[in-house]
């Protein structure tokens, strides 16, 4: 598998794909009820059963109570952990990767959370590897499975293939075309969803969304991706066919709205975070047109690193907020000049 920021196709307006499997261990409480001292005994039973399937040096264990949750903001924003884990930062672990395609949460909201991403849309393969992992920590430990229900969770929509897919995709022409409620009803009825990577209120930023599938009771593995698969695959038909229309219509608009954005991304001194991700998906937009010669890993480097958390990480101090805009608008200009 690729990492979804440094490896990427240029015309490709999905940007990652991401497959969980929750999976709990028989006869322990639900994380929630886990005293601390269970909770760290769960780590180790974890990581030890998958420690010996990868490469010694492939595999890095972080036990969250243990470091400034504020250091773990990095790989939040990479999509590799959720919040709920760093919530739960007393017993709390996850083990990563080397090229960070692959990340197994411990504590979050279950036991064991198996994740796989990578670039694209490339749900087979997603699949495939993280039931390799599920199958090798299932020789060693003994999920909590009901004939009729399948994989108990702590959350009643995740049990039975208890099992997650979501899809990133950048739909600036649907979007502008205001059909993203359509499309929403159309999803609703296949049993996915969409949401926006970035909210303000209602309100999708950066026109990035993400797919993704609502049960797994009663459904199979193959039967999820297969539904997500075929809408993926429809809704990337939409968005093309909305952009010649766009195009059509409006072409040197179009194009004037991708290079201001560029200019003033390549030039602005102070940047908020909502206009800066408006920028950069018309900039990224310009890229999937060919009219921009900007490798997208820089643009996918920029979804990851100007959110206020992040500055502040790699500034590794407190910030203002006019030293997070002045700081936001020097990423984007290091990375786009």
């Amino acid at each position: 598998m690729d990492n979804w920021i440094l490896n990427c196709n240029q015309n490709d307006i999905v940007i990652s794909t991401k497959i969980q499997l929750s999976r709990n261990i028989e006869k322990i409480p639900f994380p929630e009820k886990l005293t601390v001292a269970d909770g760290r005994k769960n780590v180790e039973t974890i990581y030890n059963s998958i420690k010996d399937s990868f490469e010694s040096d492939d595999l890095e264990l972080y036990e969250i109570w243990e470091r400034d949750k504020r250091l773990f903001n990095e790989y939040l924003d990479k999509n590799l952990i959720s919040d709920t884990l760093l919530k739960n930062s007393d017993k709390a672990s996850f083990i990563l990767n080397k090229d960070e395609t692959m990340s197994i949460m411990i504590n979050e909201e279950d036991h064991i959370k198996i994740q796989c991403i990578t670039s694209g849309l490339n749900l087979e393969e997603v699949l495939q590897n993280v039931v390799k992992i599920d199958e090798e920590i299932e020789k060693n430990v003994k999920y909590a499975f009901d004939e009729e229900f399948g994989y108990l969770t702590s959350r009643i929509e995740n049990v039975g293939a208890a099992m997650k897919v979501q899809v990133l995709i950048h739909l600036p022409a649907i979007t502008m075309s205001e059909e993203v409620e359509n499309l929403s009803k159309r999803l609703n009825n296949k049993g996915l969803e969409i949401k926006g990577l970035y909210l303000e209120g209602s309100d999708s930023l950066g026109n990035i969304y993400i797919i993704s599938n609502k049960a797994s009771l009663g459904v199979t593995e193959e039967n999820i991706i297969c539904t997500m698969k075929e809408e993926v695959l429809k809704l990337i038909a939409d968005e093309y066919k909305f952009r010649e229309i766009l195009t059509g219509k409006c072409k040197y608009e179009l194009e004037d709205k991708i290079y201001r954005a560029l200019a003033i991304l390549q030039h602005a001194v102070l940047l908020d975070f909502k206009e800066a991700l408006d920028l950069i998906s018309k900039v990224r937009l310009g890229v999937e047109l060919s009219l921009i010669p900007i490798n997208k890993e820089k643009i996918n480097k920029l979804i990851v690193n100007i959110k206020d958390s992040s500055i502040e990480n790699i500034s590794g101090r407190r910030l203002t907020e006019k030293e997070i805009k002045y700081e936001r608008a020097n990423i984007v200009r290091k990375l786009l000049i």
